[in-house]
């Protein structure tokens, strides 16, 4: 009886985070690659390595060229929420657990810690990691000693934090869009709509800032705060957003009802590409630095990447390659 519950819940998922409008495939599908789902994800400042968390608490390293796995990080235990590249050896995380770690790649090993209660989203750089909690707060830690700057008390949970420079973003689930400085000093809320935005993403000149939200995409222009929105092709929920390196396009992958990825021009909002839907709910997507690939993570255990280099294929002829186990 029990196993037949499971099955159809697993079935119920599956049909409800489906998309199976043809698409392109992935060039390369780590497929069963973090048991019980892929979390978070983080490209290395060169593109050559791809990092992932996933639901029980480790986090593998990848090579992007040729596709293989490459190394392990075990501390954490409970889910990788974020994942940050600052250099090519240093690695900022946190999880469920409360554990914010600073890793030396090279050492396989943190070099700092600290146990920083129910953080629930990070922005990192050489000399700051944010943090966000659940009771509101916004925290500053100087890197990569994690030893507490500032604290400013934000009204309700922070669900999404991005660092460009000098400008922070911050989002909380009431649906509040502010910018800080990495003082932490408050600068202006921007215009906002409807539910509360998702994954914040800052494109590289720093003059837009991306999010999703239920059904939408929400594109903010950060000198005069005017927000433009889309209506889109996804089903539900867009968990996770990015900015291309160049600025140009941005991408969106779906979660509850459609975990399809969807990649848009930056001026029009069009669609520019479509790929192929997750089995299950997507969860995060990230352009790698020097723009070539890109990587998503999902609640079907595989972390997926794909070569934009590659010309776009037509929608009837996409297929997935075959995916290749490794746990």
């Amino acid at each position: 009886m029990q196993r037949a519950l499971i099955a159809a819940a697993v079935v119920a998922l599956a049909s409800a985070c489906s998309n199976l409008a043809p698409a392109e495939g992935p060039r390369h599908s780590f497929a069963g690659a973090h048991e019980f789902g892929a979390t978070a994800l983080a490209f290395s400042p060169d593109g050559a390595l791809l990092v992932s968390g996933g639901y029980r608490g480790e986090i593998f390293i990848w090579q992007v060229e040729p596709p293989r796995f490459a190394n392990a990080l075990r501390q954490h235990t409970d889910t990788v929420r974020a994942l940050a590249y600052v250099t090519r050896e240093r690695l900022v995380s946190f999880g469920d657990d409360g554990l914010v770690l600073v890793w030396d790649l090279g050492a396989g090993a943190p070099m700092a810690r600290v146990q920083a209660g129910a953080v629930t989203a990070l922005a990192a750089d050489a000399g700051t990691v944010f943090t966000g909690h659940r009771d509101g707060q916004l925290r500053s830690w100087r890197y990569p000693s994690l030893q507490p700057l500032n604290t400013v008390p934000i009204d309700g949970e922070i669900i999404a934090l991005d660092r460009r420079g000098e400008l922070l973003a911050v989002a909380t689930a009431g649906g509040r869009v502010a910018l800080f400085n990495s003082a932490l000093d408050w600068q202006r809320d921007l215009q906002t709509s409807g539910p509360a935005a998702r994954d914040l993403r800052i494109s590289p000149d720093g003059r837009l800032l991306v999010a999703g939200t239920w059904f939408r995409l929400l594109v903010w222009d950060v000198a005069s705060g005017d927000l433009r929105s889309a209506g889109n092709e996804h089903q539900g929920l867009l968990t996770s957003v990015d900015v291309s390196p160049d600025g140009r396009s941005l991408v969106s992958l779906g979660r509850y009802t459609d975990s399809a990825i969807r990649v848009w021009d930056r001026d029009t909002l069009a669609v520019q590409r479509r790929y192929q839907a997750h089995e299950l709910c997507g969860a995060m997507i990230r352009f790698s630095p020097d723009g070539r690939h890109m990587a998503s993570a999902s609640d079907d255990e595989s972390v997926r990447l794909y070569d934009l280099a590659r010309p776009p294929t037509g929608a009837s002829s996409a297929s997935a390659p075959t995916p290749t186990p490794y746990f």
